[in-house]
């Protein structure tokens, strides 16, 4: 297989991240969040929640919780946990019950969520090039339906999503079953992700090859060794010439 631009000579597999990667909330957690707790009687702005939320994810190592194998109740109570933290110094909330479960069920539609622009195309044209498609998350089972929602799911050749699988990135575990779904050796495939923990650290444990996908410039805070370790794009489009 030629090479195309970013993606090494030799690639079969492309992994890719879920979120922040290929899509995101919009127009962000923090007006959804703001909105929902409105109906039910707590006024908090969307930049309020959101910065408590970011600090909330932070100190729960994001998805990390759900590590071993879920089930849908499991992850709905680890959802409780992280929204009872981020509304622990907000006041107003009546009953939380009927807060809670409107937000849980709002975040598993795709209405909530949109697609960076590139994405669709970027993935047709992957998907054109013969590439073996996978998707590698940190998420709850929910990610099934949104993919399906938003339209890409016809695009993927499998997806390992932690809290069905029972491991999270940067655990190379999660890594070394996608290889498996994909049927490559590590030196065969790349993965693509906007955490430099998560993706690329996680990634690099498993051998394979990764790409950091960093949108808003975070490369630039780090040290010129750290950048020449890195490789950077800063759109999907880079992948395919772009």
């Amino acid at each position: 297989m030629t090479r195309i631009n970013k993606i090494p000579a030799g690639t079969r597999a492309i992994l890719l991240d879920a979120g922040g990667t290929l899509f995101h909330p919009y127009p962000s957690v923090g007006y959804y969040y703001s909105t929902v707790a409105a109906r039910h009687g707590c006024k908090v702005s969307g930049e309020e929640v959101e910065d408590a939320f970011r600090r909330v994810w932070s100190e729960h190592d994001r998805i990390g919780d759900l590590r071993g194998h879920s089930d849908e109740k499991i992850e709905k109570e680890f959802w409780r946990k992280i929204v009872t933290a981020v509304f622990r110094d907000f006041r107003g909330l009546g009953a939380f019950d009927p807060f809670f479960d409107e937000l849980h069920d709002l975040f598993a539609e795709p209405a909530v969520w949109k697609l960076y622009p590139e994405v669709e195309k970027v993935l047709r044209s992957l998907k054109k090039k013969k590439f073996t498609l996978g998707m590698v998350s940190n998420w709850d089972s929910r990610l099934l339906k949104l993919c399906k929602g938003l339209g890409i799911d016809k695009y993927f050749d499998f997806k390992v999503i932690s809290a069905l699988f029972g491991a999270a990135k940067p655990n190379p575990k999660i890594f070394a079953e996608a290889l498996r779904h994909a049927n490559v050796r590590a030196e065969e495939a790349l993965h693509v992700g906007d955490s430099l923990e998560d993706d690329v650290r996680g990634a690099h444990l498993a051998g394979i090859r990764a790409i950091w996908l960093d949108r808003s410039d975070r490369h630039k805070t780090l040290s010129q060794d750290h950048r020449d370790f890195v490789t950077v794009i800063k759109n999907l489009r880079e992948l395919i010439g772009e």
